[in-house]
């Protein structure tokens, strides 16, 4: 069941047009695609996250696909603001590699998309050089979390579950 699934998925990305040549592996759909509100090209992964569920809801990933590439600019640019005051506010006593606006270092990489949730992944290369940000979206595109982590070069994660893609961004002891 979970391959066929997964093929429904590809399928129905294909279909839509939405990602570029689409492929599916390893349990999700990958390809890259427009990211309208940035107005950049990013990877994006789509995780139906077929270890817990056996039957995904193919429509409302292919939904959530959509609404995430063709979000607005002005809808863009909120959220860029109110994760780059977050880390301004935490960071704000420590050592930054430059000083800079963060709003205009932060750099769409990748999305992530769940049934339930989206992660957005950004590079801050002169504030953040050895880092990457991660930004958790619920449905409605409010932020739920963000963290600064150390990039390790590897540009997507494999999760076995949202749970444990949430824990591994909360980082130990935050559970």
């Amino acid at each position: 069941m979970a391959a066929s699934a997964l093929d429904s998925l590809l399928h129905r990305l294909s279909q839509s047009g939405l990602l570029d040549d689409p492929v599916a592996e390893d349990g999700i759909v990958h390809s890259r695609a427009r990211l309208d509100g940035a107005g950049a090209d990013v990877n994006v992964n789509v995780d139906p996250e077929l270890e817990d569920v056996a039957d995904p809801d193919v429509d409302a990933l292919v939904d959530a696909v959509s609404r995430v590439l063709s979000m607005s600019e002005r809808r863009w640019e909120a959220i860029v603001d109110s994760a780059a005051t977050e880390i301004e506010d935490a960071v704000a006593d420590d050592d930054v590699t430059e000083r800079a606006d963060l709003r205009a270092d932060m750099e769409a990489k990748s999305v992530v998309v769940f049934a339930d949730a989206v992660l957005l992944s950004f590079a801050a290369p002169r504030q953040f050089p050895d880092s990457r940000i991660l930004v958790q979206l619920d449905q409605e595109f409010e932020i739920e979390n963000v963290e600064v982590t150390e990039d390790d070069g590897v540009l997507t994660m494999e999760f076995g579950s949202l749970d444990d893609l949430l824990d591994h961004i909360s980082g130990p002891g935050q559970g």
